[in-house]
């Protein structure tokens, strides 16, 4: 699967594996789909793409996720009422960059949908046919003027299939890199496409990261089948996610399916080409977390935290979160620390309950805690371990069923740089 030069989650299929890279994937090779990307003027750099399309070349089922932030962005509240109205399908996404129409007023509800409208008439389709987002600044009323132009110039490029600047580009904010994944599925009897793009490096911790998901499919699947994959797969992936802790304003991650691949529609979320399906949209999505979480702002390590031994998943995906939000632990891997203390104590204070005794910790393969004591161990090839790009921190609590594994990195001074200068 495609991923940024600074992703390492490729993963090698299987021979019995449906799922396989594509490396040549991209929204617009989707079977159904193009794109189209500009500068309008939102962003501050001239000729910095800020304003995109997805279109699909009629209308596909879709799926949503969304922030469940309480000062949620007009754009969401705009796509949530959309999807209700259209009963699930939709023809394209408008996307914005540089301005997160969030605590806008009424003034954003209608920027929304005017947005939503003049993407409509250039696409002839109908308003709510056509999903918006939107990233950037919260606070500040969108410059509908230049967003206009820009509308009706992208609906130009897509008239003439011309994509002018990178989709994936057009959606970044304090990205370092696009992040796209791909993959085709084996369904056994049709092969499918699925594409993802997405954005975020800072204020990631999605509940539902500032982050925007795209994914689109040529699978033949009902609007409600996707839906509760999308679902399904967001909250392994997505939401097992995080750079600082912050949930955004303007989360959201959709898919659309053209339904031009050659098999039968997937109308029941069981069976074997659903799992087929659902396992391509966990690869892509997974790949896109990680991407998040190793572009995080000023991060110089990618962190992958593993818990097992708990009750329920859910009881080891609590611990894992904790230990991955922890400041403690962030800036401990940015200094290359072995303070296996901060990880053990964030694991203690998760609210989880378990037998410190049966507590045990491996960092980057050194074991550093067993049996609820520290073990024996070279602090210096710890450290020069640490000095890897990719850190692995993995923690036992017993000898129960649950597992997790959340993504982060570390925090380090080029996050509090970006974060003091980024609203001026």
């Amino acid at each position: 699967m495609a991923a940024s030069p600074r992703s390492t989650s490729k993963q090698k299929a299987s021979a019995a594996d449906p799922v396989r890279p594509w490396p040549a994937g991209a929204l617009a090779r989707v079977p159904g789909f193009r794109t189209a990307a500009l500068h309008c003027g939102l962003k501050r750099k001239p000729g910095n793409p800020d304003l995109a399309l997805l279109v699909c070349d009629r209308p596909a089922a879709a799926a949503g996720v969304f922030t469940k932030n309480l000062y949620c962005a007009a754009p969401v509240t705009y796509c949530k009422a959309a999807l209700a109205k259209s009963h699930g399908r939709a023809r394209a996404v408008v996307v914005n960059a540089g301005n997160a129409n969030a605590c806008t007023g009424t003034q954003g509800e209608r920027d929304a949908a005017r947005m939503g409208s003049l993407a409509a008439k250039g696409l002839r389709c109908k308003p709510h046919e056509v999903l918006v987002c939107s990233t950037g600044v919260i606070g500040h009323v969108l410059p509908m003027q230049k967003v206009e132009s820009g509308l009706a110039a992208l609906a130009k490029q897509i008239a003439r299939n011309e994509p002018g600047a990178d989709f994936a580009r057009a959606i970044m904010t304090t990205d370092l890199v696009p992040k796209t994944a791909a993959v085709e599925v084996d369904l056994g009897f049709a092969t499918v496409k699925i594409a993802g793009a997405t954005k975020g490096s800072g204020m990631i911790a999605p509940n539902m990261a500032t982050t925007l998901g795209f994914i689109a499919t040529d699978a033949k699947i009902t609007p409600a089948v996707l839906q509760q994959a999308l679902s399904g797969v967001i909250d392994e992936t997505f939401n097992c996610l995080t750079v600082d802790g912050d949930t955004s304003t303007n989360d959201t991650v959709l898919a659309l399916a053209s339904g031009e691949a050659s098999h039968a529609p997937l109308a029941k979320a069981s069976g074997a080409s659903y799992r087929a399906f659902r396992a391509g949209l966990f690869a892509v999505c997974d790949d896109l977390a990680r991407q998040i979480a190793a572009d995080g702002e000023g991060a110089e390590h990618t962190i992958t935290v593993y818990v097992g031994g708990t009750r329920t998943d859910a009881e080891a995906r609590q611990i894992a979160a904790t230990i991955a939000n922890s400041p403690l632990v962030k800036t401990a891997i940015a200094g290359k620390d072995p303070n296996w203390g901060r990880i053990m104590a964030a694991a203690g204070r998760a609210g989880v309950p378990f037998d410190p005794e049966a507590g045990a910790l491996t960092v980057c393969g050194f074991d550093l805690f067993k049996d609820g004591k520290p073990t024996a161990f070279d602090a210096a090839a710890v450290s020069k371990a640490l000095a890897a790009r990719d850190v692995g921190i993995a923690v036992l609590v017993g000898d129960g069923p649950g597992r997790a594994r959340y993504y982060t990195c570390d925090f380090t001074h080029g996050y509090i740089t970006i974060n003091a200068d980024y609203h001026t």
